[in-house]
């Protein structure tokens, strides 16, 4: 352990330090000069591309802290050295929450039925759920309750591991192993404890998870288009969300297996599971896709059909549609599918990158179409959203890994961690 220890710890090198601050600088005047300068279609544009982000990153960051609720909930040995990796995306929470909060500003702009002529003409039976005070009042409570308990279960993990480091090295982990350990009792005791705490965060946070996760998908997403409904659209999202933590997971680990020589923990054979857990999500993702369409027909509900019409059959939809079918299903399938390929680390960071990217254009063709006029559909001008996405990109990795500088990179204290994992 004391081997770990010795890896973790790192600093952020400068270069890159700078390269994502530089990127969350020009995201953020991007964004600013654009809601101070557009006209309305611009601002639709640009508040759209702040929600796709704010959907995106922030679902990752939440989502990372799920994937160690599922794996302490099913005692996974084989995922345990992929799970400080996944817990690190949490770090990016608190900035997510007021990105949220950020949102709420411009729901005159993206929500038609938060703005003033529609506010009491908008669709009747929805309208005393599709109101703003409503609106902002239950999703401060929804992101208040996850991320509190969120934040509850990240730190009932990471104690136990500075307890055990400053065991071996005193002084190991600065303020913040300062901060944790305040009050901390004798270590043997204080495993066990958090141990039976975790054990009950864990099933609290990823029930707390399946609901505040629907609710906000269809707040933020689907109540764009007021008139559409679907029940599995939270399901998709949480799904996608998933999804795209594992294509991460797959890049950290094996940058991490490389840079901290940790191929006796991240070894080939868990690299593989982990390849083969996005394949399985890549069918689960797709089956929450084509299960509403199938839905919509064998029901015969055609109230339904008009938001996935716009983009199945409407260009320039109907082509991202069938780009992001190929891109997220057919191509990852097919690539995941053979052994040697999940066995091969190079390829399969290369995979990671594509997944993510992949679903950030499926956020991106679910928003952009209900903003703009039927009729009128058009790819928006793509420089500033790509200018925004990079300030989110350069924010979620400062977040990412500072925090991963400042913790035992792999959980030093896991009852369940091992060197290898044969399959047994």
């Amino acid at each position: 352990m004391k081997a770990i220890l010795d890896k973790s710890g790192f600093e952020i090198p400068g270069s890159v330090k700078m390269g994502l601050w530089g990127c969350v600088i020009v995201g953020v005047l991007m964004f600013v000069i654009r809601v101070a300068t557009a006209d309305t279609e611009g601002l639709k544009e640009i508040w759209g591309a702040l929600l796709i982000n704010v959907m995106f990153w922030g679902g990752l960051a939440q989502a990372g802290v799920i994937w160690a609720v599922i794996w302490q909930l099913t005692d996974a040995k084989w995922a345990r050295p992929f799970k400080r990796l996944a817990e690190a995306c949490g770090a990016f929470l608190p900035v997510s929450f007021f990105l949220f909060i950020l949102v709420f500003f411009g729901s005159n702009v993206l929500y038609e039925w938060a703005t003033e002529p529609y506010m009491h003409h908008g669709v009747a039976v929805k309208a005393g759920w599709l109101n703003i005070h409503f609106f902002v009042a239950r999703n401060l409570f929804w992101l208040v309750l996850m991320y509190g308990v969120s934040y509850l279960f990240l730190i009932t993990s990471l104690k136990p591991d500075f307890g055990l480091a400053r065991q071996l090295d005193q002084g190991w982990g600065g303020k913040l192993g300062d901060f944790l350990l305040k009050g901390y009792g004798k270590q043997e005791d204080e495993v066990v404890r958090l141990e039976l705490l975790s054990r009950k965060l864990a099933p609290i946070l990823a029930i707390i998870y399946t609901f505040a996760g629907s609710f906000m998908a269809w707040d933020f997403i689907m109540s764009l288009d007021q008139q559409w409904f679907s029940t599995l659209f939270g399901v998709f999202m949480m799904m996608g969300s998933l999804q795209t933590v594992l294509g991460i997971l797959l890049v950290v680990a094996v940058t991490c297996r490389d840079k901290f020589d940790l191929g006796e923990y991240i070894t080939i054979n868990r690299l593989h599971d982990l390849a083969k857990m996005t394949f399985a999500f890549t069918l689960i993702w797709t089956y929450m896709g084509f299960s509403q369409y199938l839905v919509i027909w064998y029901a015969n509900l055609p109230e339904e059909t008009p938001f996935l019409i716009i983009r199945s059959f409407e260009q320039p939809w109907q082509t991202l549609f069938i780009i992001i079918f190929f891109w997220l299903f057919v191509s990852v399938f097919l690539i995941l599918l053979p052994k040697t390929t999940c066995r091969t680390p190079w390829i399969i960071r290369l995979v990671g990158i594509y997944v993510a990217v992949g679903h950030w254009l499926a956020i991106y063709l679910l928003v952009f179409p209900s903003l703009q006029e039927s009729g009128h559909y058009h790819i928006p001008f793509i420089l500033d959203e790509l200018l925004v996405t990079a300030g989110f990109f350069g924010g979620f990795f400062l977040c990412y890994l500072s925090f991963l500088g400042k913790v035992p990179i792999i959980p030093i204290s896991d009852k369940h961690l091992c060197k290898s994992w044969h399959g047994h």
